[in-house]
């Protein structure tokens, strides 16, 4: 079964750096989705433009909120999401037992929900020189209010990054494979 990782932190923290050299060191075996994913679509059919200012940002976090409310479809695509990823690597002829879902998600509460029902796990992201920034929504508001699984700290330059990504790693597949056994 896939492992679930969620993602998240502050913006400019670092995620998406993460998110790809995880990717680059277990591909085939791993894949990203964001929560933000589908939302970001729909708001391209409402006319935004994709840039990331605090205006768009509050309206992503707001029209996210109304799609969780409305038919909790952002939880429903990450399940979709792990499905279609365990279907692409058994056509393959690989193992989802030894894959890994990052997964972008800003809401404790959701990131909550994740570890319960998907038993997923939860990894901040952490750059103190972003963390004091105005933010314009509860997500980006809220991203450091959980207690999370494990914490990457990016205090340094690329490569010392790299290296505590990679001890991240090295942790988390020895546990991924006790828990499996």
């Amino acid at each position: 079964m896939i492992q679930i990782i969620v993602v998240n932190g502050m913006p400019g923290c670092g995620k998406t750096t993460f998110e790809r050299h995880c990717m680059k060191k277990l591909m085939p075996y791993a894949d990203m989705y964001s929560t933000v994913d589908f939302v970001k679509e729909v708001a391209a059919m409402c006319g935004w433009d994709g840039t990331k200012t605090l205006e768009n940002r509050a309206f992503l976090s707001d029209l996210k909120d109304l799609l969780t409310k409305w038919n909790d479809i952002p939880f429903k695509k990450v399940e979709n999401k792990a499905k279609q990823f365990a279907n692409e690597l058994s056509c393959w002829g690989l193992d989802d037992a030894v894959a890994y879902l990052f997964v972008d998600c800003r809401e404790p509460n959701e990131i909550q929900r994740l570890c319960d029902e998907l038993g997923a796990i939860s990894v901040c992201v952490r750059r103190s020189e972003v963390e004091n920034q105005v933010t314009s929504n509860h997500a980006d508001s809220n991203a450091l209010n959980y207690k999370y699984d494990y914490t990457l700290y990016n205090e340094g330059d690329l490569p010392h990054f790299y290296e505590a990504i990679d001890d991240f790693l090295t942790v988390l597949q020895s546990q991924f494979t006790a828990n499996a056994t």
